[in-house]
């Protein structure tokens, strides 16, 4: 390893050990080494969508997909009583998958094993057994595409 990445690191840990309280935010990043795209990388969605490409094709169906040491990671933070809160803006499940604690994550753009009632915002896990919420809302995907408002929870 670089010795300045590893300074680099080492201090970062130290600063972790130190503090009272970690927030951490992720982002598709935090997902590639178990196999997902990320978006503006060298091989990115919206890299190869700018380059004309179409997507890479994807071997995995993404609920198979499981979480990868980083992920792995911010559990121990959790473990550990440092990680105060997870902001993330991925939807693919694996923070939860990880053990993250539900009152910890906000999940931005929402989340692929979700459904979400339009009248009353309430989750449900897919496959959901009702139609509709008790409220009489329409459940829906829960994931935030562009154009969409966010969750208030989320916001």
């Amino acid at each position: 390893m670089d010795s300045n990445l590893d300074s680099r690191i080492q201090t970062l840990a130290q600063w972790m050990f130190e503090c009272e309280r970690v927030v951490v935010f992720t982002g598709a990043g935090i997902s590639t080494e178990s196999g997902l795209p990320d978006f503006r990388g060298p091989d990115g969605v919206w890299t190869r969508q700018e380059k004309g490409l179409p997507p890479r094709p994807m071997d995995l169906d993404w609920s198979s997909v499981e979480p990868n040491e980083a992920h792995g990671a911010v559990v121990e933070l959790q473990k550990m009583g440092k990680l105060d809160f997870l902001i993330s803006q991925n939807v693919d499940n694996l923070h939860l998958k990880s053990g993250i604690r539900p009152e910890l994550l906000a999940e931005l753009h929402g989340n692929i094993a979700l459904l979400r009632c339009g009248q009353c915002e309430k989750t449900y896990s897919k496959p959901a057994e009702i139609g509709r919420c008790p409220c009489g809302g329409k459940l829906t995907s829960s994931v935030v595409n562009f154009g969409d408002p966010v969750a208030p929870e989320n916001s």
